[in-house]
């Protein structure tokens, strides 16, 4: 089956017609059809209670005189009424009311008279059942109850649908053929559009034209589509014109396109060359830090060294001269203990710094993956940023879960924080200024949420809006390269596949959100 919007107009307008006349008599059918059925149903019912009530006026004697062959030979005068079933006649007396008298036609030999009469007319399909009080004087002593049949109702009914029917019919008929006679007016000329835009987008000719039917509005589309056959006639002449003009500029900025693809290949080469010396400066820096830490464990294990040598050359001459005391060899021994102790813890705390240095070293170098506990590198990063820290009144709060362990790029975490904690120390505070440092934790089902944060003058919008593009910063002239946070941005972005955002409101500081999956 076509849908609706398929089919040609011609059968539109058919079925548009033909369709709403035929819905219209078909409700009106049905209106008047239902309407004559109540009405002539009510007319029986008027009809049977009057029936019921002469009935009820003639039997009253033959209830008073308790006489039941008198009020059966009245109530046989309903086999008049072929529409009567049955007629039953109730006496009243104290108990209730009892069957006196019975009249049934042959064909209702089957119905029964109820008990007690009904309380009033009721209706069922195929009956109509009427009650009437038999009233003497003032006192109530019996009731007529009367059923008879709908067969005529029905039979009217059946008879008034078909008629009706047959008038829709023919009706519906004539709409149809008015309607083929009447459309020709409405589809003929849009029928001849239609051939005129067939013409014109088939050959590309614009100079075809419609011919105009009338001043309606049918007539008006033409004029309308002509003028606009006239519009693109002279435009797709200027645009033959604009063509060759356009030919030739494209042939120009293909020319610049290759200068401007080369220059833009220069432009990135020298971008990563400068992100790379970033993060060289970011390890030279490291290692300087580093390598100063080291310095003062070391210095601590020479001098105790050097005090060992020089106690031992001493206890040993007075070994050689015979002068070694016994109190003397107990204090020598003490301070053996004690150098041995300095030595031994600072070198421990070298070592320490070297095992972090050369940890964190290596992973910046480095973009494999391997699992490793975050708590415990979130603080050897530190250790090798603490030299820096060392120089601020910045205090460090980390709460991660120690057991927390990841499959990722240590390196890039690693960069990652160093360059957040070196963007709140340059731009953050003011020298000497106190401040906090924050960095919690939270592991998700499937990702890692790492919440930065610090105290600091915080950030204008315009300057939030621009904090990950490539070059920008807000201290040019104090040696800021503007690529700090842009490493940041690529390395979760790119190398941890992850999301960052970052807020920060003037005078409130400022925070960073990272998501990485675990």
């Amino acid at each position: 089956m076509l849908r609706l919007t398929n089919i040609p107009i011609r059968l539109k307008v058919l079925v548009a017609i033909v369709g709403t006349t035929s819905i219209c008599l078909l409700i009106t059918a049905l209106v008047f059809v239902v309407y004559n059925w109540f009405s002539v149903r009510e007319t029986l019912n008027d009809n049977l209670s009057a029936v019921a009530e002469v009935f009820s006026l003639n039997t009253t004697a033959a209830l008073s005189f308790n006489d039941a062959t008198a009020a059966s030979e009245m109530l046989s005068s309903l086999q008049a009424k072929h529409e009567v079933l049955q007629a039953c006649l109730y006496k009243h007396d104290g108990t209730g009311q009892h069957l006196f008298s019975r009249y049934a036609r042959d064909n209702g030999s089957a119905l029964r008279c109820p008990d007690t009469p009904p309380s009033k007319n009721t209706y069922s399909y195929n009956y109509l059942e009427v009650v009437n009080p038999v009233i003497l004087g003032n006192e109530r002593i019996g009731s007529i109850y009367i059923a008879r049949g709908l067969s005529d109702l029905w039979a009217s009914t059946r008879v008034e649908s078909t008629v009706v029917g047959i008038m829709v019919l023919a009706s519906i008929a004539m709409a149809s053929i008015l309607s083929l006679f009447l459309q020709r007016f409405l589809s003929n000329p849009i029928v001849a559009l239609l051939g005129t835009i067939k013409k014109v987008s088939t050959a590309g000719d614009y100079s075809h034209r419609a011919t105009p039917t009338g001043n309606d509005e049918i007539g008006e589309l033409i004029v309308n589509f002509n003028n606009m056959l006239s519009q693109i006639e002279s435009k797709d002449i200027a645009l033959e014109a604009a063509r060759a003009e356009l030919e030739l500029r494209i042939e120009q900025s293909n020319k610049v396109n290759f200068e401007l693809e080369r220059a833009l290949k220069r432009l990135k080469e020298t971008q990563e060359q400068l992100v790379n010396n970033e993060k060289m400066a970011s390890l030279g820096g490291l290692v300087a830090g580093v390598a100063h830490e080291i310095n003062t464990p070391v210095g601590i294990g020479v001098t105790a060294a050097s005090t060992l040598r020089e106690d031992t050359k001493s206890a040993f001459k007075l070994y050689d001269e015979g002068e070694l005391t016994n109190s003397s060899l107990r204090r020598y021994f003490g301070i053996c203990m004690q150098a041995t102790e300095i030595i031994l813890g600072n070198l421990q705390r070298a070592a320490d710094l070297i095992h972090s240095f050369k940890q964190v070293a290596v992973d910046q170098s480095s973009s494999e993956y391997r699992v490793y506990e975050l708590k415990k590198y979130i603080d050897e990063t530190f250790l090798s940023l603490k030299p820096k820290l060392r120089s601020t009144n910045l205090n460090v709060e980390i709460n991660c879960d120690p057991s927390l362990t990841i499959n990722s790029v240590p390196g890039a975490m690693s960069q990652i924080i160093t360059n957040l904690v070196m963007n709140s120390v340059h731009h953050a505070y003011e020298e000497g200024q106190k401040g906090c440092l924050r960095i919690v934790v939270e592991s998700l089902p499937e990702n890692i949420l790492i919440h930065y944060s610090d105290d600091g003058k915080g950030m204008p919008p315009e300057v939030v809006a621009k904090v990950f593009d490539p070059f920008f910063t807000t201290r040019r002239g104090a040696g800021g390269s503007g690529l700090g946070m842009h490493i940041v941005y690529n390395l979760v972005t790119q190398q941890l596949k992850g999301t960052v955002k970052i807020r920060s409101i003037l005078g409130q500081g400022s925070s960073v959100h990272i998501v990485i999956p675990t």
